[in-house]
């Protein structure tokens, strides 16, 4: 062997041990710059943290158009100790289809719309307690009084002056959720933050199964929560959802919603606040005295939010069948990562795609053209695309309505970078200055 065909291949692999250092420590911007540098696949890390990011529309339509290639139990297998076997999350196939068909009953739209109640009362907590002239941190203190919303969403108003203890335990697991995939691997070892979060994975497992007893023998009515809506549901035809399984869907979509509707809300204000125009017509929309679901303003924000800070930077896949992609081969097992903010973010797919247009959702303009899957997928793609959208999505429109119909504010500080790849979220928070603030019941005109 020749010096040269020796080193070669150790340049390779230090060459993607230094790509995957990028990419950890600031994924947003790397991305970019690994498109430039390898076109739509690139090769990171080495051994069992070697995977291929997969970036542009080519690559995302490819992957969401083909989903018998990939397996999300595959991809999502190292999470099952904190999502639990039962999760949509990391199952596939025909267990996969019947969970989200027993599922699906708890987030239909009128579902949705029947909470915004809920997340009003947070928000006005949150409100009664400012002063004019305070400033405040935002992100924090919705950040709890979100989670505080979707504890009384899943489980009804009375879980929740049970459920304070379990903080500090969801934002253990979601810090472990979160991590980079190198520092996911390390995890995997028997790290002791790795051994937290499972230790606090079983006491909201433990919580939740309380819960369940309690609701069986309390006669809450069906329908009034997400727990109530699984334990009475059923679809014909299609075996029932078993108690371990409610379990981990009520713990996953806890553990994913504490984070991300907080961090969109976030960014859906900072981005209105940003620019005054904007901010004016979301006040006048939110203080116009109209059913708050026809708010189509409103709506044409968080959907610009969505484009620019979807909640997941990117959304792995583990290859089931082999194939070839860009002149590449994908052997089975191979883990890949598309990303909707960097695809959100392509001249090739959006007219000025850093500017923050609300009027590019407005359906009655005469060059309105609905973004095709593959350009838009703040709540990723195909048969796997999260059964939460819709809840998730009046959340944040019915708290940034409310807060712009009681609140007037000013940004403190602008460019806000992202950090985070599951519920990407301002990395030094959302400080606002309180100009004025009504009385709920009183809101601003």
């Amino acid at each position: 062997m020749t010096t040269t065909s020796f080193l070669a291949p150790l340049r390779r692999t230090l060459g993607s041990l230094s790509e995957l250092k990028e990419f950890s420590t600031d994924p947003c911007r790397a991305m970019d710059r690994l498109h430039a540098r390898h076109g739509p696949v690139s090769w990171l890390g080495a051994g069992p943290v070697r995977f291929a990011l997969v970036l542009g529309r080519e690559s995302t339509g490819f992957v969401l158009a083909n989903p018998e290639l990939f397996s999300w139990e595959r991809a999502f297998g190292s999470l099952v100790p904190l999502a639990g076997p039962g999760a949509l999350l990391v199952n596939d196939g025909e267990r996969h289809r019947r969970l989200r068909r027993l599922v699906q009953p708890a987030f239909t739209a009128r579902r949705a719309a029947g909470h915004a109640g809920t997340v009003r009362r947070h928000v006005d907590r949150v409100l009664g307690a400012w002063r004019a002239g305070e400033v405040v941190e935002v992100h924090r203190q919705f950040r709890f009084a979100l989670r505080d919303a979707m504890v009384e969403i899943l489980f009804g108003p009375g879980a929740l002056t049970r459920a304070h203890s379990l903080r500090g335990h969801l934002q253990t697991i979601h810090q472990a959720v979160d991590a980079g995939p190198l520092l996911r691997k390390v995890q995997g070892l028997g790290t002791p933050s790795w051994k937290r979060a499972v230790a606090a994975r079983e006491a909201v497992r433990c919580w939740v199964a309380e819960e369940g007893e309690r609701r069986r023998s309390g006669g809450v009515p069906a329908g009034a929560d997400v727990m109530s809506t699984l334990l009475a549901g059923g679809v014909q035809g299609v075996p029932p959802l078993t108690d371990d399984e409610i379990c981990d869907q009520l713990i996953s979509f806890w553990e994913a919603a504490a984070e991300t509707t907080s961090a969109t809300f976030a960014w859906s204000l900072y981005s209105s606040l940003s620019d005054r125009a904007v901010w004016d017509a979301v006040a006048a929309e939110a203080r116009s005295g109209r059913d708050p679901s026809s708010l189509s303003y409103v709506d044409r924000v968080v959907q610009e939010t969505l484009r620019l800070y979807p909640a997941t930077v990117v959304v792995a896949r583990a290859v089931a069948t082999e194939f070839m992609f860009a002149g590449q081969r994908f052997p089975i097992g191979t883990k890949l990562l598309i990303s909707p903010y960097h695809t959100h973010r392509l001249e090739s797919l959006w007219e000025e795609p850093l500017r923050f247009d609300p009027g590019r959702w407005d359906t009655t303009r005469p060059d309105f053209r609905k973004p095709p899957p593959d350009a838009f997928l703040p709540f990723g793609g195909g048969p796997h695309r999260c059964v939460g959208a819709i809840l998730a999505t009046t959340v944040v429109r019915t708290a940034l309505a409310r807060v712009a119909a009681r609140a007037e504010l000013r940004l403190v500080r602008g460019n806000a970078e992202p950090s985070g790849l599951i519920g990407m979220r301002p990395k030094h928070g959302l400080t606002v200055q309180v100009r004025a603030v009504a009385p709920a019941g009183e809101e601003r005109r």
